[in-house]
């Protein structure tokens, strides 16, 4: 009998174990999130290499312990969006009156969500939070400092952040934004655009995709996008950067990716992705947007990557691929790829 009993013991200790280490690969130790400089990059969407090119939504259910995610850049972006922020003002800042609510209770989510998430980093008392890594600390209700509730939440995380309201039609439409990092968002123009007038410059937009976006998409998915479930895409670009162009440089493209006077060098080439989060507020019902941007080297692409991007790029019509760029850099990645499949 004694024997049974110990063998059971081990069972459990050993079944205890077991989930111990696959609750912590889900969800990350406490000890890994405090040393910042370790924290690794949230691990990427790969590309496909879908040989057919259509355009689809792409989205599929966040896991909310990862709504917002710090690694070891964040000090240096954190200095490159502060500065943005000092030059740039309303460049990379607007908020409509109507959205003063949703964004105070945007920054404080995002003040309880990154001190929980990552206590050695943030941590609040009473109203403030503090960055234990820079000093720093932001008052949540009293801004004396000349702060608005969506600067502070993105000074805070690492993602660029958007509020979008309903109309009275209910057609949903940019209330408040930061656009430091985003690609082609100039804060100044797209502030209280609808979600179909922002996209009207996506080639094939009128001819294949307002339709679909206004009667299924806005009703179907924004409009009835539950509090307890955020949904997450990404989708990527093609960067040409000069010779020594600063990070600052490279991140800042309010305007979009318009090098064409840079010759496309291989080393100089990257793959710009962005991690698009969308979350439903519990009390002002606002629909947050953040954009996570992340920069692979070309020459850091797996080979298998590498093919999948070919596959892509020579998928896409003529118009999509103007729209990207291809005819500037086109010949550079495929002249690429065709040398490291030649190596293999």
């Amino acid at each position: 009998m004694a024997l049974i009993w110990q063998a059971l013991f081990l069972v459990v200790l050993l079944l205890g174990e077991v989930i111990r280490k696959r609750v912590k690969s889900k969800t990350g130790s406490r000890d890994e999130d405090s040393d910042l400089e370790k924290l690794h990059t949230y691990p990427v969407e790969q590309i496909k290499g879908k040989e057919r090119y259509r355009i689809t939504m792409g989205l599929k259910r966040l896991d909310r312990h990862n709504w917002l995610t710090i690694d070891k850049n964040y000090l240096e972006q954190h200095k490159l969006r502060d500065n943005l922020f000092r030059t740039q003002g309303t460049k990379v800042l607007q908020c409509l009156p109507e959205a003063k609510y949703a964004c105070q209770e945007l920054l404080q989510e995002i003040a309880t969500y990154l001190c929980d998430r990552y206590p050695a980093i943030f941590e609040m008392d009473n109203d403030a939070v503090k960055i234990t890594k820079t000093g720093e600390v932001f008052c949540l209700r009293d801004h004396t400092n000349g702060m608005e509730p969506l600067e502070i939440a993105a000074r805070l995380a690492m993602e660029d952040l958007s509020v979008l309201l309903e109309d009275g039609s209910e057609q949903s439409y940019l209330a408040a934004t930061t656009s430091l990092f985003s690609i082609g968002w100039c804060a100044m123009g797209r502030i209280g655009c609808s979600v179909s007038q922002m996209h009207r410059a996506v080639p094939l937009w009128h001819k294949e995709i307002e339709f679909p976006v206004n009667k299924l998409v806005i009703p179907g998915f924004l409009s009835r996008l539950p509090v307890d479930s955020p949904m997450e895409r990404s989708s990527y670009f093609i960067q040409v950067t000069a010779p020594g162009e600063s990070l600052s440089s490279i991140l800042f493209q309010p305007i979009g990716l318009s090098h064409e006077d840079i010759e496309p060098l291989p080393k100089n080439i990257l793959i710009r992705r962005e991690r698009q989060t969308f979350r439903r507020l519990p009390k002002s019902r606002a629909i947050v947007f953040g954009v996570k941007t992340s920069l692979t080297p070309l020459q850091e692409l797996p080979l298998e990557e590498l093919r999948n991007l070919g596959k892509e790029i020579e998928s896409w019509p003529d118009a999509v691929g103007k729209y990207k760029g291809r005819d500037h850099w086109g010949s550079a990645v495929l002249g690429y790829l065709g040398t490291k499949v030649a190596a293999t």
